[in-house]
């Protein structure tokens, strides 16, 4: 008997890595790829258009950012889970897939083998981590979720906030953030002004600093 075939979406920014995902999965008979994107705007107007179980997002991705296209998406289209992957993770990006509620977070480091199975494991319902990634995290009984074991202030910004602090913390100067972000260099101001209002930060120099000491400079 032939099980059921769930439908994915893959926005990576690596081409011969989607393309070799894509291959693996299309010798896959239950997950069947329906498209692919290589930027966060690309990748909502195609998970728009298909609406697939799963749309698995690099956290790297150009644009606007994973965590602001995860926000879209949880939104728009509310049938399709979210699974985040990259090639690191850290407590700060951890908490934010958290807060999204996402179907989980894997390492592009993992087997493939691994990596299918985690696929078809979250178009089942379930929820995945790389194990690296669950020792960060307990599971709470009560609201049903994973939580992370480990918190800190970032955990309060919004994920639009959190996309311009990650570009800023790389160096990346308003221009820059608010050409990539599809948003104007006031607002990008406006983001910084009110991410270091609540980290209690006074000046750039101090906010990349912190930004590096969480991790988010992280190329």
């Amino acid at each position: 008997m032939v099980g059921p075939c769930f439908q994915l979406t893959l926005v990576d920014n690596h081409p011969l890595y989607l393309e070799a995902l894509t291959r693996r999965l299309s010798e896959t008979p239950d997950l069947r790829v329906v498209g692919i994107a290589v930027d966060s705007e690309t990748g909502i107007a195609c998970v728009q258009e298909h609406e697939p179980h799963l749309v698995v997002i690099n956290v790297d991705i150009p644009g606007r950012g994973a965590f602001a296209m995860a926000d879209v998406l949880r939104r728009r289209v509310r049938s399709t889970r979210v699974l985040f992957w990259g090639d690191y993770f850290s407590d700060v990006l951890l908490d934010e897939a958290l807060r999204l509620n996402a179907a989980g977070y894997l390492l592009t480091d993992e087997p493939t083998a691994a990596i299918v199975d985690a696929l078809r494991s979250v178009c089942r319902g379930q929820t995945v981590f790389s194990p690296t990634i669950a020792e960060r995290l307990a599971f709470d009984p009560d609201s049903g979720r994973y939580v992370a074991k480990y918190h800190n202030d970032l955990a309060t910004l919004t994920g639009r906030q959190f996309a311009v602090l990650r570009r800023l913390a790389r160096g990346e100067s308003v221009k820059d953030v608010a050409r990539a972000m599809a948003l104007s260099e006031r607002a990008v101001e406006s983001h910084k002004y009110r991410i270091m209002r609540r980290l209690g930060i006074h000046d750039r120099v101090e906010l990349a600093r912190y930004a590096i000491r969480e991790g988010l400079a992280v190329p």
